[in-house]
């Protein structure tokens, strides 16, 4: 090949790479660095904390995990892209409208959120008794009036027309708790002028919106009601908060309902059990309620706790296996994992042989560094 011709076909493969690169990046523009909500309607504002030292990476992954990106890797390619790094610690007020790009401004102008902001965890598997009392504790209502607000009908009824996961099975006749495991279990940075138990209400219920938007598709395709997979998210979330279990104790319950059409789980009778228990005695599945799935088919009426996507998503794609037993090795007398069976004898000797020590003396017989709370 002459110079000419050499120059020639270099010449191509540079224009090539240019030709890709531009494509490459136009696909990344469409997909991640445009906004994802792009009608401008039902925008809720959420806020996100920067901490000091986090990368931009960092902050990537908690815009994924609120539903405000599509995609981390590709949200982290466009900021080395654009050499966006210098970003600065804070709180900010954020929403789906906005573009990376904007988002970025934002953290790297420093526009934090002024107004003086109240920080409350829900953490993941509590019930709406315990969000209520922590909510009251900090913000100044009363454990009982938010209880009595979220189950009064009125103002159910208005929530479902504002939200599209909130369903009137919600009001079913033996339900506990109506809004029970519908507040996302998250860090919140509730506004100190909230005054209004009802937006307050709103705040908590705008996270859970954006925390399963990517899902939603998904869930309305499924054959299970969101209020379904909700509750059974909350099962999963009571009997494992180690998120790579979850798939394979979801494939348990699968199977149950597949075989016996019944649940069985212990967190359920614990819901309704008028003191904790370290473990589930036979006397409680006798317990007479309509949450106690020992003595009733299928799911309770609602949800036990506040899940985490994670125990949503293990609901959807529950791992396919044998096992219909598992039980958890709380004492830590092996590795404090959970351990599954594919055959009651099986689960038995090993609950024989490990925990019932532990049991007998309600408390670790096995680790002394372990405390069980009763």
């Amino acid at each position: 090949m002459n110079k000419k011709k050499l120059f020639i076909a270099l010449g191509v493969v540079i224009v090539v790479m240019i030709v890709s690169a531009i494509g490459g990046y136009l696909i990344i523009d469409q997909h991640t660095h445009r906004p994802i909500n792009t009608t401008g309607e039902n925008i809720h504002y959420v806020e996100i904390e920067i901490e000091a030292g986090m990368l931009p990476g960092d902050v990537n992954i908690l815009l994924s995990e609120m539903g405000l990106i599509r995609s981390t890797m590709t949200a982290n390619w466009i900021v080395r892209l654009n050499n966006w790094g210098n970003i600065q610690a804070g709180i900010y007020s954020v929403n789906q409208g906005m573009s990376l790009s904007e988002m970025y401004r934002t953290f790297r102008a420093g526009n934090v959120v002024e107004e003086e902001t109240i920080r409350i965890t829900i953490p993941e598997g509590e019930t709406l008794e315990f969000i209520a009392h922590a909510l009251s504790e900090e913000l100044g209502f009363s454990t009982s009036e938010l209880m009595d607000l979220w189950s009064d009908v009125t103002f159910l009824e208005e929530l479902m027309e504002e939200y599209w996961f909130l369903t009137d099975e919600i009001l079913a006749s033996n339900i506990i708790h109506p809004l029970e495991g519908y507040f996302y279990p998250i860090t919140y940075f509730i506004p100190a002028s909230v005054e209004d138990p009802k937006i307050l209400t709103r705040i908590l219920l705008d996270m859970t919106e954006h925390r399963v938007a990517d899902l939603r598709g998904e869930i309305e395709e499924h054959e299970m009601t969101f209020h379904e997979i909700l509750t059974f998210a909350s099962i999963i979330e009571a009997e494992t908060q180690e998120t790579d279990e979850m798939l394979m104790v979801s494939g348990v319950f699968h199977n149950r309902l597949d075989i016996e059409k019944q649940f069985q789980s212990c967190a359920t009778v614990q819901y309704v059990w008028p003191e904790r228990r370290t473990h589930v005695t036979y006397e409680m599945t006798q317990v007479d309620s309509p949450y106690n799935t020992y003595q009733n088919p299928g799911l309770p009426p609602g949800a036990v706790n506040s899940p985490s996507i994670h125990a949503i998503r293990a609901v959807l794609n529950p791992v396919d296996h044998a096992y219909i037993f598992f039980i958890s090795d709380m004492f830590r007398c092996i590795d404090g994992r959970t351990h599954f069976f594919t055959n009651y004898a099986d689960h038995s000797n090993f609950r024989r042989e490990n925990l019932d020590p532990s049991y007998q003396a309600g408390e670790s017989v096995c680790d002394p560094d372990v405390q069980v709370v009763n």
